[in-house]
């Protein structure tokens, strides 16, 4: 059984850096890049999509709420129409970007606040997955609940990628033997990555290539 191994590159902003995110890349095989409105800035963007295509990763957008001062952790309201434009507008921002380097974005994740809305609010679900689908209805939408994702492929009808945090305390083996076994796995510690890349080498989900399918 072979897994997805993903990270988040890009969560940075003018003199906040994150060199460790890098380290991190290394062992993964897609990345999520921010795409600005929680973190991101145009230089760092051009970083991480230019490692992405270097080391053969596939790329994903991650999007969050507008909310730089706040790193995306603060919720906020927002109607569909709202919503929708928020989602629109990151992932057009991430994958114009992409194209100048011939690069096509295969995943979109949530960040902070808003992934967690993703995963405990079906209605809100279902708004962001809508969005994602007008934008490219073959991207890959990454939740960290197996009933979303059911409900997001079955009412909404894009593909969904079951994901779960690798801990401390977590094995290969453990991921195997979940009741739902996940289809990528996010890291966000270095010697954790290690670890697991130690036991099992990792591969993309999606072998699409979305651009040839529009």
């Amino acid at each position: 059984m072979v897994f997805d191994f993903n990270s988040d590159l890009a969560q940075e902003y003018g003199i906040y850096r994150n060199e460790n995110a890098y380290d991190i890349a290394k062992y993964m095989s897609s990345v999520n890049i921010s795409a600005g409105f929680h973190a991101g800035d145009p230089l760092s963007i051009k970083k991480a999509l230019e490692f992405a295509k270097n080391n053969n990763l596939a790329v994903g957008a991650h999007i969050g709420y507008p909310d730089i001062s706040g790193f995306g952790y603060r919720n906020m309201e927002m109607n569909n129409e709202e919503i929708e434009a928020m989602v629109i507008y990151q992932l057009s921002a991430i994958s114009s970007f992409a194209n100048t380097l011939n690069v096509e974005i295969e995943n979109v994740r949530c960040h902070g606040a808003m992934y967690e809305k993703l995963n405990t609010d079906a209605d809100f679900a279902r708004s962001v997955a809508l969005a994602v689908k007008k934008f490219n209805p073959w991207l890959n939408l990454i939740v960290g609940d197996p009933e979303i994702k059911e409900i997001i492929q079955k009412e909404v009808g894009i593909n969904c990628t079951y994901e779960v945090l690798f801990s401390d305390t977590m094995s290969v083996r453990q991921l195997r033997e979940m009741s739902v076994v996940p289809e990528t796995v996010h890291f966000k510690d270095l010697e954790n990555a290690k670890r697991a890349y130690d036991v099992i080498k990792p591969s993309p989900i999606n072998f699409n290539r979305v651009q040839e399918q529009l």
